[in-house]
């Protein structure tokens, strides 16, 4: 090879390592795990609905996971259906005009009436201790 041909051969070399140097340097680097949000457990999620409405009573996550575990220990109702009644009972009762109640309350008072070890429709438990609540002074 001449003395040009060995100089374009370099000249070639040092452009084409530096094009591979600047696409190895613009290469994104590698994108992290995505975040996978997961539903939050039913009590907690009412909780959230107490805490945006303002309510009083607001208890911790703990008690209202406990508290509809305990419920929905009870009920024969789905989770959803469950969580659904809980939110129709409180607005019923805060129509009703009562302002100290809030899901944590609800919870505690729909499993007060059932009885341990039986499973009931907790939608007509919630009808009736509507009833109920609506006759007290």
């Amino acid at each position: 090879m001449s003395r040009r041909g060995t100089a374009g051969a370099v000249v070639l070399v040092a452009v084409v390592a530096a094009v591979t140097a600047v696409g190895v340097a613009t290469q994104h680097p590698p994108r992290p795990a995505p975040i996978v949000i997961t539903a939050l457990p039913r009590g907690e999620w009412l909780r959230l609905q107490d805490l945006h409405a303002q309510l009083a009573g607001v208890g911790s996550p703990q008690q209202y996971d406990d508290a509809f575990s305990t419920l929905s220990n009870r009920c024969l109702d789905s989770d959803e259906s469950l969580t659904d009644e809980i939110q129709v009972t409180l607005s019923l009762l805060q129509h009703g005009g009562a302002a100290d109640a809030n899901s944590l309350t609800v919870m505690h008072d729909l499993a007060a009436d059932l009885p341990i070890g039986w499973r009931a429709n907790c939608a007509q438990v919630a009808g009736g201790y509507l009833i109920n609540h609506q006759q007290l002074p």
